[in-house]
């Protein structure tokens, strides 16, 4: 009990509730993560973004006075690293549930403490311009989750080229660029050995990239998958259309591209598809400067 109360005098309670809602947001990241290599569907980019949340998770813990917490998932992350250094492959054979499990075993107190004096959390570059690089982390979050679901190998690219947006545009398009990336996991990317039959890498490919258009600002969201059949082109942006075959927690629980449309007219804009069967797809979204 001694030992508890030690740790508990060391907190930082000021910092305790940002703290916490940061630990929420990085906690699933790495259960995914973690996930996706023990299934062997991660690449070295899902690897890094693993590597990058333990490391926040570690030093934040610690700068809030999590002591013990901190030393946990500092363990985990040289325990992760030595195992690369030996072989990627051999991170698939590792079972590092035990360490998962000690580490939200030591949060489960601290989000059990009163919290009265909270702080408020503020979002980071909240009122100002914006590239696509503020959601990376979200866009990542659903292409891994949606891949592990299927287990899909896919490798999502972002691209912000600089574009900068308007404070809340982001926000508001962050939903709908959720859904287009989840579309071309779920409908655009094959399977390994359908993709191996085809000649196609084992990868599948999804880029997601901000450019200037005609119109003014652009986003597309592009996949190397299989393509749209041309007599469906006309019919995906109907309500309750969806290409799913079962209802998954991924695809086919009505929330379409409909959906996608409507926020985008809203905000003044456009969206396109353009396909080639065996070749994959792209959406294009064109919003007014």
């Amino acid at each position: 009990m001694r030992a508890e109360s030690s740790a508990a005098q060391e907190l930082d309670l000021d910092l305790l509730p940002v703290f916490l809602a940061e630990a929420e947001e990085l906690l699933p990241r790495i259960e995914t993560g973690l996930a996706l290599l023990r299934a062997g569907l991660a690449d070295l980019d899902a690897l890094r973004r693993l590597q990058r949340s333990l490391h926040t998770l570690k030093g934040t813990a610690r700068m809030t006075g999590a002591l013990a917490l901190g030393e946990a998932v500092h363990r985990l992350e040289l325990r992760l690293k030595a195992l690369v250094d030996d072989s990627m492959q051999a991170l698939a054979s590792i079972d590092l549930s035990a360490d998962l499990a000690q580490i939200q075993a030591l949060l489960q107190p601290l989000r059990d403490m009163p919290q009265d004096r909270c702080a408020a959390a503020v979002e980071p570059g909240a009122g100002r311009e914006a590239t696509l690089e503020v959601l990376a982390d979200r866009l990542h979050r659903v292409c891994d989750q949606t891949a592990l679901a299927l287990r899909k190998r896919v490798h999502l690219c972002i691209e912000d080229n600089g574009v900068y947006f308007a404070p809340g545009r982001l926000d508001v398009l962050a939903a709908p660029l959720d859904h287009l990336v989840r579309n071309a996991v779920v409908h655009g990317i094959e399977p390994g050995e359908v993709r191996r039959q085809a000649g196609k890498p084992a990868w599948g490919q999804i880029r997601v990239e901000a450019n200037w258009s005609e119109r003014g600002l652009g986003i597309e969201v592009c996949d190397d998958g299989a393509g749209i059949e041309a007599s469906l082109l006309d019919r995906i942006f109907e309500p309750g259309f969806s290409g799913a075959r079962a209802v998954t927690h991924a695809a086919g629980l009505g929330i379409g591209l409909d959906a996608v449309q409507a926020v985008v007219s809203e905000m003044g804009g456009t969206i396109q598809v353009a396909s080639e069967p065996g070749r994959g797809s792209c959406f294009r979204i064109s919003l007014p400067a």
